[in-house]
């Protein structure tokens, strides 16, 4: 049975769409079994790994419209279109019964046949996000170390909590990290110190630095390690799949 990772922030531009692409490839090269799932209206995860104009969308299956579908993109790591339709689905299926398990029950077939599914959720704490929560094995929350970071973070685990006490009790957070990390900045460096205070044993060492390599890859539809496998970006996500497998 595949265990099932949900990247989520309820803050938007803090490279969690980015962390989905790299780890997810990542745990593939360790020799893993991956599916990435993208359920961001936005589809970026799609688009930056070279998925144009897929026919099937995990929108479509949500609908049962045709069957799941993951697109192979290399050996071991495969993608699960989103689409912009998703904005709707809160409308769609909100008065539907048992509306929260919507998603598990799509993943269900599939986990079988892979070790690991990354689910890229949206920017927003809605149905799309409770339905990754209900069915996750364990959230990761990429995080900025600056002002106004622990916003974000304090909303997402409101909700885990509400989640394992009505819905998925075995929800676990497997950790925060920080993406775009300048290690010399002392405001980032104070940001980071405090955050490991309040949430303790929940923050992870590894860090990601900022890099140009790591913005030019989607544009190219590619992760960090085919684009630009010995940069700092490889380093860092390299190291952040180790430790996330030894938690």
């Amino acid at each position: 049975m595949s265990k099932i990772l949900a990247f989520t922030n309820q803050k938007g531009g803090v490279g969690k769409t980015t962390s989905t692409a790299n780890i997810g490839a990542g745990l593939a090269r360790a020799g893993h079994r991956v599916v990435l799932v993208d359920l961001d209206p936005q589809a970026n995860l799609t688009h930056g790994l070279g998925l144009a104009d897929p026919e099937h969308n995990v929108y479509g299956a949500l609908l049962h419209e045709y069957r799941l579908k993951a697109y192979p993109l290399q050996e071991n790591l495969a993608l699960v279109a989103g689409a912009p339709a998703l904005s709707g689905f809160e409308k769609v299926k909100g008065d539907e019964l048992d509306r929260e398990f919507l998603l598990k029950d799509l993943l269900e077939p599939i986990q079988q046949r892979c070790d690991y599914i990354l689910l890229d959720c949206p920017p927003a704490l809605g149905l799309i996000t409770l339905n990754a929560y209900a069915c996750a094995t364990a959230l990761y929350i990429p995080l900025e170390a600056q002002l106004y970071a622990t916003d974000g973070l304090d909303k997402v685990m409101e909700m885990v909590a509400r989640v394992q006490r009505r819905v998925n009790p075995t929800l676990t957070v497997g950790g925060i990290f920080f993406t775009r990390f300048d290690g010399r900045k002392v405001l980032r460096r104070e940001t980071a110190e405090t955050i490991r205070d309040k949430y303790p044993g929940l923050v992870l060492e590894q860090t990601i630095r900022e890099t140009i390599a790591l913005g030019e890859a989607p544009h190219l539809g590619q992760d960090i390690f085919s684009y630009a496998p010995t940069s700092a970006g490889a380093a860092d996500y390299a190291a952040l799949v180790q430790e996330i497998l030894t938690r």
